[in-house]
């Protein structure tokens, strides 16, 4: 990234404490490679090929975004490379004197140059939109849940996402039986591309025993997107006989495709929304009653104000919520903030959340099945920064 050099602070109002004096990038270290430490053994022996870690550029070259204000700053991590590059590009600017306590100012900012859409453009913004409640949070010595509107429930259940694990692996109903058992909300596997081409009956083999080690408990399934069409209006009557919850992005939503596939359903709700980060599109899969299901990632889809304003709109239509799980503690305060009828549950990743927690000095720990909303002032705990790491100044003189 290149330094910026910019104009005097852009005047403000409110709270000295959170308006912005400088904005700073500090380089963490790679997500670690292979499968984290503790994981059961019966998941440990299902799992397929172990998580990407260094081998993504995203997870190798990782930094946190530190909004500075007088005497506490606001923070948010991991944000990959050209994320941390669209702040400094785009939006590091207008953020000197912006007051992060007045959210509803933040989208009337300045931005600079062209990058105003998109998945990156949408993850810096997100970014930067989290570190200001974590900032404000900090300076008023209320937790962010206290500045949304309440906490509702100091707890909140978590469904596991077993993305990672074979479910054609003979281990596979073992690990569904001990997520059953450890008290999840449910469990969600994937469809892997190789058990989708091997057609319909050859899914209904290899899930019905995972299915039925399940009991009583959900099972879910994602399938990435990887299905054409006429693959995924196959898949539905047999994702129907085995009861499944909710099938999430059987082809990618929004498109031709998936509009063909929900007038095409057959009993099975479909989730989507993690990956709908632009405002318009959000609209189009809520408003136009393209999903059953709804979910977002406030780390992608603009922030906390954005994800609670879909998540409400989605009560108002029917929908459950289940907030997306790569920004775990943000997901757990939007969840904090609203009952379990309008978010039952959210996602904790069996394989992968562990490593990312790896970035804060006192990782969240789950417990029978059960997450807890923090009541402290911040998103988070503090970072773990490396010894000696330089911050990137992107601030004005």
């Amino acid at each position: 990234m290149t330094a910026l050099t910019l104009p005097a602070p852009l005047p403000t109002t409110g709270s000295a404490a959170t308006v912005i004096r400088a904005v700073r990038a500090w380089q963490l270290a790679p997500q670690p490679a292979g499968l984290p430490q503790g994981l059961p053994e019966p998941v440990t022996a299902a799992a397929g090929e172990p998580p990407a870690g260094p081998a993504w550029a995203e997870h190798r070259t990782r930094f946190a975004v530190e909004l500075v204000g007088d005497g506490v700053s606001g923070w948010q991590a991991p944000i990959s490379e050209p994320v941390a590059q669209i702040i400094a590009d785009d939006l590091a600017q207008g953020l000197i004197g912006h007051d992060a306590a007045a959210p509803r100012r933040l989208a009337y900012r300045k931005k600079t140059g062209r990058h105003h859409s998109g998945p990156h453009a949408r993850q810096g913004a997100s970014a930067i939109e989290l570190a200001c409640w974590d900032l404000a949070s900090r300076a008023a010595g209320v937790s962010v849940t206290g500045l949304l509107g309440g906490t509702i429930r100091t707890t909140v259940p978590a469904y596991a996402t077993a993305l990672g694990l074979d479910p054609a692996h003979p281990a596979a109903p073992a690990a569904v039986a001990w997520i059953a058992e450890a008290g999840f909300w449910g469990q969600k596997w994937p469809l892997p591309k190789q058990l989708i081409l091997a057609g319909p009956k050859a899914v209904a083999k290899t899930l019905s025993p995972l299915r039925e080690a399940a009991g009583d408990g959900r099972f879910m399934v994602d399938a990435l997107g990887r299905c054409r069409m006429d693959q995924a209006i196959g898949l539905l009557p047999v994702l129907a006989d085995l009861d499944v919850a909710f099938v999430e992005d059987l082809v990618p939503p929004g498109t031709w495709a998936w509009h063909r596939l929900r007038s095409a359903q057959a009993g099975v709700a479909l989730a989507a929304g993690e990956h709908a980060v632009d405002e318009a599109e959000q609209l189009r899969l809520l408003a136009g009653k393209a999903v059953d299901v709804w979910q977002v990632d406030p780390g992608w889809s603009g922030g906390l104000a954005r994800s609670l304003h879909t998540t409400e709109l989605a009560a108002d239509l029917g929908m459950a919520t289940f907030p997306h799980g790569d920004r775990l503690p943000a997901a757990l305060a939007l969840a904090g903030t609203c009952c379990r009828d309008t978010i039952p549950a959210i996602e904790w990743h069996l394989t992968v959340e562990p490593l990312r927690q790896e970035i804060f000095s006192a990782p969240l720990q789950i417990e029978n099945g059960l997450l807890p909303v923090r009541t402290a002032p911040g998103l988070a705990e503090p970072l773990k920064l490396p010894a000696g790491t330089p911050a990137m100044e992107v601030t004005g003189p």
